[in-house]
């Protein structure tokens, strides 16, 4: 796992400010490649990389790296899960490889196939940028130097399907120069970016509770969305989408229960036996849950190895799952670390963690303890159940989504002024109790069944609340967030459902913008490469197509997971009510409430006298504390 960084020219040729600005892009991601550092440049682009050493440890594996003749060059965050299989493909049709490394797969890959077949063929996680300074429509080799100042050198920047791993450009506005690092800081640092603030990501954060994706909180900074590909030459750019996921259309015929189950399975372990690969010390993180247990226990049936798990326990024992945790590692056999967290450690770790924040969130502070307990234990490599709850439809809502007790549904055949009072009603409810969650069924009264399904479970703060914290009508907040979904809409081809759309806005927002975003940022703020085996796209592309019966049961939590797997003991777990990786910080929060409250005035984003108000109802009880921690980062970023 790396950090990347760069800078296109379109005309002008390169300076040494230039490099100098690619050096303090390099310098801001230190802690995603502490283990060595690279950097080319010629006339047209430069490239700059640090690398954390996962694959092939060797000086060969460093980066950038290019093909024989050095006219193709990249520079690479991520794991490619089926590089063997490309390489030994590639070596058949006469490339030469001068490494181990999943790197210079993508490389020759790139020549054999061009950037389209290059990415179809591609499982694992990855976000890289690779420069072709072949003349002839980079269609051949050729003897002409690397820079040469030819008008078809191109750069492309391409994201993995999910966005597991992060990629950020800016385009100067007079020239089309394009800047690009895996990080938004980084981009900051370089000094070619203004930190003109980007008002309409705020509203999205205080919408969503992250930052809806491409708008990050700078105006000039855009991110890279997850199965793109973006392609810069001397005469322009373009954007070009490779994936997307679709979903059952009610006609496919996949086989009965036994054979899906059997097929479930396949996929699962094929899956977790490549994320298995490392050169360096690897272990899975035990939440208590179904998925991190289903990882374990696919994990020791394909490995004979030691396997390693750790947990985060608390002295709060409603919180700890430190017995869930320690029978799951007896039952696999597991050298096992518990690390405890106290709300001293969240306190004395608050400037580490905002400064580690790349984006505001009000999520990820778990992945920040866990990250650095992998680090304390010896780890470089982590995997994770995230992605579980979303492929195999684990959270409580879709329960409700696909029964009677969806409100888009029964309110839908009513008239609409009836429609309207009853919304009216529930959201006034939802103000005198000072309850978000009832406010937010202000949100069903108008926009797409989808769109105010989704803000209705995973809004964040209320309109009402928004339009205080920012001193606006609703107008703007409005146009801001049906922009936010127009580029989320499941379309109609790729099998909509009310459940399905819903499905495909959560992992377009909530599991890319939120959960996958922190997972990256806090993960390699201590160096550590988290890695989500439920995100292989072969899996997920095949658990898409399966109807909802087979994802839903009465009494038992991912039962398509669960009767994959075999394991008993996941059974005992999916049947126990769902409980989540939480960490007690209501309570924390209500001991340093002083404290947390004058970072969160500190601030000059939000209306003081709001964000103070909703305050005093987090004190009281009537917010929840996740609002009341997002005050928090905002104050202390703004």
């Amino acid at each position: 796992m790396c950090g990347i960084a760069g800078l296109f020219k379109r005309q002008n040729g390169m300076t040494p400010d230039d490099i100098d600005a690619v050096r303090r892009m390099m310098a801001a991601q230190v802690h995603r490649g502490p283990d060595a550092d690279g950097l080319y440049h010629d006339r047209r682009v430069i490239l700059g990389h640090r690398r954390l050493a996962i694959i092939d440890l060797s000086a060969s594996g460093r980066q950038p790296m290019s093909n024989e003749d050095d006219t193709v060059w990249i520079i690479y965050n991520g794991e490619i899960y089926n590089y063997r299989e490309l390489r030994t493909e590639l070596i058949t049709q006469g490339h030469l490889f001068a490494s181990q490394s999943d790197t210079e797969v993508i490389i020759h890959g790139y020549e054999a196939w061009g950037i389209d077949g290059l990415l179809k063929r591609l499982r694992g996680m990855f976000a890289f940028a690779l420069y072709d300074a072949r003349p002839n429509g980079h269609a051949e080799r050729s003897s002409n130097p690397p820079d040469a100042d030819d008008a078809t050198s191109r750069l492309i920047l391409a994201r993995d399907r999910f966005g597991i791993k992060p990629l950020y450009y800016a385009v100067s506005e007079r020239a089309g120069n394009v800047a690009f690092a895996s990080s938004v800081r980084a981009l900051l640092d370089s000094g070619m970016v203004s930190r003109d603030l980007d008002r309409e990501a705020l509203i999205g954060f205080l919408h969503f509770g992250s930052v809806p994706s491409p708008l990050t909180t700078v105006k000039g900074i855009r991110c890279l969305l997850p199965g793109y590909y973006l392609v810069v030459g001397r005469d322009g750019m373009a954007m070009r989408r490779y994936w997307d996921v679709s979903y059952a259309s009610g006609d496919e015929h996949l086989g009965d229960a036994a054979s899906i189950t059997a097929e479930m399975r396949a996929r699962l372990e094929d899956t977790l036996k490549r994320h298995l690969v490392s050169d360096v010390p690897l272990g899975i993180f035990l939440s208590g849950g179904v998925d991190s247990a289903a990882l374990a226990a696919l994990a020791r049936r394909l490995e004979d190895s030691t396997l390693r798990t750790l947990t985060v326990v608390f002295e709060e024992r409603e919180f700890s799952e430190a017995q869930q945790a320690r029978q799951m590692a007896e039952r696999f056999r597991a050298d096992h670390r518990e690390i405890l967290v106290t709300s001293a450690d969240f306190m004395r770790e608050l400037p580490s963690i905002f400064a580690a924040m790349d984006q505001p969130t009000h999520d990820g502070v778990n992945t920040y303890f866990v990250s650095k307990a992998a680090r304390e234990c010896g780890l470089t490599v982590v995997l994770s159940g995230l992605g579980g709850d979303e492929i195999f439809w684990g959270y409580p809502h879709y329960r409700w989504i696909t029964g009677y007790k969806n409100p888009v549904r029964w309110l839908s055949p009513l008239p609409r002024l009836v429609g309207q009072a009853i919304v009216n009603s529930v959201s006034a409810y939802g103000r005198l109790r000072g309850q978000e969650r009832w406010m937010r069924f202000r949100y069903l009264h108008s926009g797409a069944p989808g769109d105010r399904l989704y803000l209705l479970v995973r809004g964040f703060f209320a309109p009402e609340q928004i339009d205080q914290l920012l001193g606006l009508n609703r107008s703007e907040p409005e146009v801001a967030v049906e922009r936010s979904f127009e580029m989320v809409r499941l379309p109609a081809v790729n099998g909509a459902s009310d459940v399905n759309e819903f499905n495909y806005i959560e992992m377009k927002r909530y599991l890319h913008d939120q959960l996958l975003r922190d997972a990256d940022t806090f993960s390699m703020a201590h160096s550590i490469e988290l890695r989500v085996p439920y995100l292989d796209h072969t899996l997920v592309e095949y658990t898409a197509h399966l109807s909802a019966e087979l994802k839903l049961a009465r009494h038992l939590n991912k039962p398509l997971l669960i009767d994959a797997v075999g394991e008993p003991l996941l059974t005992e777990i999916g049947r126990a009510k769902k409980k989540g990786f939480t960490f007690p910080f209501r309570k924390w929060m209500r001991q340093h409430a002083d404290a947390l409250e004058d970072i969160a005035l500190g601030g000059d984003l939000l209306d003081r006298e709001e964000v103070h108000r909703l305050w005093q109802s987090f004190r009281a009880g009537r917010l929840h504390w996740s609002r009341a921690w997002a005050l928090v980062v905002l104050g202390a970023q703004g």
